[in-house]
């Protein structure tokens, strides 16, 4: 049942793309790349200074330091649904970072944790993980940014 759950949470937010533009899903697939790049880092520092150990979550073995179903699955096209929906409203997109990202940590994990699909032990507290978290969404919104005044920039010169 385990693995089942951790291939719905690869494979079923990708579908959910289906709803948006094409346009729309190739506007923000960089920033959800950039973000997934982030997160493999912080997941290799983290099991390299021992921030965190995550176990449970692998699909296929290799997978043992980043969780792929979620950081390559659902959190890739989280972040391409609230760009859409929220990106250019930087205090409501910081908001609902803080709430997203508070809310994955202190009542999704616990619960993924339950049900074994997630296990773990951190040496940071879970507010500095949030605060982690919060800081690389910040991160990519001015990676976003930066991508339309690039894009801006060429449409300009041609």
């Amino acid at each position: 049942m385990k693995q089942i759950i951790l291939w719905l949470l690869l494979v079923l937010p990708w579908l959910s793309l289906f709803f948006l533009k094409m346009i729309t899903v190739r506007r923000y697939i960089p920033v959800a790349l950039f973000m997934t790049v982030i997160h493999s880092l912080a997941y290799q520092a983290a099991h390299h200074y021992g921030w965190w150990n995550e176990t449970g979550s692998s699909l296929f073995g290799w997978d043992r330091i980043i969780p792929v179903p979620w950081v390559y699955g659902a959190y890739f096209v989280i972040v391409i649904w609230v760009f859409h929906f929220i990106f250019g409203k930087f205090w409501l997109y910081l908001t609902v970072n803080i709430l997203l990202d508070g809310g994955f940590m202190y009542i999704v994990y616990p619960i993924w944790e339950r049900l074994g699909l997630v296990s773990g032990n951190s040496t940071l507290p879970t507010i500095a993980v949030v605060a982690m978290m919060v800081g690389f969404s910040l991160i990519i919104y001015l990676f976003q940014l930066w991508l339309d005044g690039v894009q801006l920039n060429s449409d300009d010169q041609n």
